[in-house]
């Protein structure tokens, strides 16, 4: 199921000039965002107004999608030592992955066979991804701010 999400930016008097790169940048970083968390949409559309700025994602996945991804590792003459069992390059190349030597497989590459481990990763709900557009809004940059005197 997918739902509409809207963000709105109080600004203090944005000059015309900035109006619109505003636009283009909220659009743009919100979109990256989106898609780097997994989280599919369908449109964004993007807002202004001289102390205003808003997006609405339309068709906002509930949920990220879920990740799998197949890691390469040592060798298999080096990820095994002389009695078959998984060496130390073994078993810190899957604990670095967050998993256990049960999850180790191997398969041939260019005719050497290779430790290949599968993760997978469920997806969040989206309300908790959704907590890092902080991070996006932040990170937005215009050509004129407002400094703010440090009174003591």
């Amino acid at each position: 199921m997918s739902k509409n999400l809207l963000i709105e930016l109080g600004l203090e008097e944005l000059p015309a000039y900035v109006v619109t790169p505003s636009e283009k940048q909220l659009g743009e970083r919100l979109a990256t965002f989106l898609t780097e968390n997994r989280l599919s949409f369908e449109n964004i559309q993007i807002f202004s107004t001289p102390r205003r700025l808003a997006a609405r994602v339309i068709g906002l996945a509930d949920q990220q999608t879920d990740l799998t991804e197949d890691f390469k590792g040592p060798a298999k003459k080096i990820a095994l030592d002389t009695d078959g069992n998984f060496s130390k390059a073994a078993q810190g190349f899957v604990r670095g992955k967050g998993l256990t030597t049960d999850a180790i497989e191997f398969r041939e590459v260019k005719g050497e066979e290779y430790v290949y481990v599968t993760k997978h990763e469920a997806g969040k709900p989206a309300k908790e991804v959704l907590l890092g557009v902080a991070e996006v809004l932040t990170a937005m940059t215009f050509p004129v701010s407002m400094h703010w005197a440090n009174n003591s």
